[in-house]
């Protein structure tokens, strides 16, 4: 963008000074304090004709604003390498036992273009390839070297969403303004990004009572560990792909781009990954469902039985304050029979609402028992028999009809959700959980699910799409988002997005606690 607003600046100019030379003179007709600037210029367009003559005084300016824009126009064309402004980092190869020397911080050109965005792909899953030894990855276990698992204020362990190698980002967008050594570990929650230096880490073990990363809707609510239901994302390495914008797209002083920055992006993306057109999906009729679903389902039982048990006493107190208004009501002789009947009825409406809740309690009492029973001592990655898939049909079946209110937002309604949700951690699991999926299951995956289902996890870019969200962090960068995406359980509200956020003066001086961190509804 300031490569063409020089070009303009320079033919206004020329077109000016040549106009000047054939209208000259002016400063018979100015006034004031313009009379005598005039005639410097007039003075110097008389010696221009004087020297040149009048046909090549007027094209001179013209010649001189063409020269001028030659440079510029030869910066511009396409497949020219040039330095990008601003700092510069780039990856070298180190020994295994060579550690990288310290690195100063470099302060961040404000003018310079935006680092292109780099889109996290989640690789093909290969049988025949450590799936667990890549460098950059999504949810599992960080390595942290050693370094202390970071905590909230409460001093609750924060769940671990992603680690990503900063060689990997440098190799593919090598204008990042980050170090180009090794990784960064985030966390949600409250939020909170570790670096850790290069180097063959191993997984770190999770701290004592680490609260389970989400929930049965995919929500990381480690404040509220009652609700939750799995301990750790699923593991999914990823590639850093940078993805080629214009420079208009990339100036920092070009406002209100987010949405076409996103449109290209995702226009680019569609050329080279199949865009996503919705979850995964298991098609009915479903003939394999292994014990790892049925094992999550009476989990989830569980977790809506604990629910429930609060649901009941909001219920009771609902329907004890009904009461008491219907009491209260009785024993004052002002009260008229229409006002005592109303309240009569709401009194009635809550009592059926709890004894209805209670029933549908001692139901799901029965369920949790028998299916902590059916599930005992069952390899996860084992697949039912024929009459023990006719059982868990029956199961949810009876838990959707005589336990809705409870289970409705916990647990699937249909055993086709139970298959996909096995069917995904097995594609992201060890290998023996890989071996139960079928070649061709596996190749749909690798084809068509490497994307997120919407937006993108990335790093830089504009970060999503409300505006509001834009003018809160304007001028901040954007370091990492994690987008709503089924294959890792981020299963966000309203397609939402985390999105963890620095300054360009944080960024500088390696300031990683300064980082915040947001949700956005996408």
């Amino acid at each position: 963008m300031k490569r063409w607003i020089a070009l303009i600046v320079i033919i206004a100019l020329a077109g000016a000074a040549a106009g000047y030379v054939i209208d000259a003179p002016f400063a018979p007709l100015a006034s004031g304090a313009w009379r005598q600037t005039a005639a410097l210029l007039d003075d110097a367009a008389a010696s221009l004709v004087a020297l040149l003559g009048y046909g090549r005084a007027i094209a001179a300016p013209l010649v001189i604003g063409a020269v001028l824009c030659v440079p510029l126009l030869l910066m511009g064309r396409t497949g020219t390498a040039r330095p990008l402004p601003g700092p510069v980092w780039r990856p070298e190869p180190l020994a295994e036992d060579e550690e990288a020397p310290p690195e100063s911080p470099a302060a961040i050109d404000p003018d310079a273009l935006l680092p292109r965005p780099v889109v996290l792909v989640r690789k093909a899953r290969s049988r025949s390839r450590d799936w667990f030894g890549d460098s950059s990855w999504l949810g599992g276990l960080p390595k942290l070297a050693g370094i202390p698992w970071p905590r909230d204020r409460d001093g609750a362990p924060l769940p671990f969403a992603a680690q990503i190698d900063l060689a990997a980002i440098a190799a593919a967008c090598p204008e990042a303004p980050l170090p180009a050594a090794g990784s960064l570990a985030f966390f949600v929650g409250t939020g909170a990004v570790v670096p850790v230096p290069a180097g063959n880490h191993e997984f770190s073990t999770p701290p004592p009572h680490l609260p389970p990363a989400y929930d049965e809707g995919g929500f990381p609510l480690p404040r509220h560990a009652s609700r939750l239901s799995h301990d750790f994302f699923p593991f999914w390495p990823v590639d850093a792909v940078a993805v080629p914008l214009p420079e208009d797209l990339r100036d920092p002083h070009e406002l209100g781009n987010e949405e076409a920055v996103e449109n290209a992006v995702t226009a680019w993306l569609g050329t080279r990954y199949p865009l996503r057109a919705g979850p995964l999906e298991v098609q009915e009729p479903v003939e394999r469902v292994w014990w790892h679903g049925a094992i999550h389902l009476a989990r989830l039982f569980h977790v809506a039985l604990d629910e429930a048990s609060r649901l009941i006493e909001k219920r009771a107190a609902r329907t004890g304050g009904a009461r008491g208004d219907v009491e209260l009501l009785g024993a004052d002789p002002a009260t008229t029979p229409l006002r005592l009947e109303a309240a009569q009825r709401a009194f009635d409406r809550e009592d059926a609402r709890l004894l209805a809740c209670k029933a549908q309690h001692a139901a799901l009492v029965q369920v949790v028992e028998a299916m902590d029973g059916f599930t005992a001592d069952r390899d996860p990655w084992t697949p039912l028999a024929n009459e023990e898939l006719g059982v868990l049909r029956d199961v949810i079946a009876h838990v959707n009809r005589d336990c809705a209110d409870l289970v409705r937002h916990h647990a699937p309604e249909t055993i086709a959700q139970l298959a996909a949700f096995s069917l995904r951690a097995m594609v992201s699991g060890p290998p023996e959980a890989l071996a139960q999926v079928s070649d061709a299951e596996l190749a749909r995956i690798n084809a068509g699910y490497r994307l997120a289902n919407r937006h993108q996890h990335e790093v830089f870019g504009p970060g999503g799409s409300s505006r509001a969200a834009h003018d809160d962090h304007r001028g901040d960068i954007l370091l990492l988002q994690l987008a709503y995406d089924d294959m890792m359980e981020w299963n966000w509200g309203e397609m939402g997005l985390y999105q963890f956020w620095i300054s360009p003066a944080d960024l500088a001086a390696r300031r990683w606690d300064r980082v915040s961190l947001t949700f956005e509804e996408g």
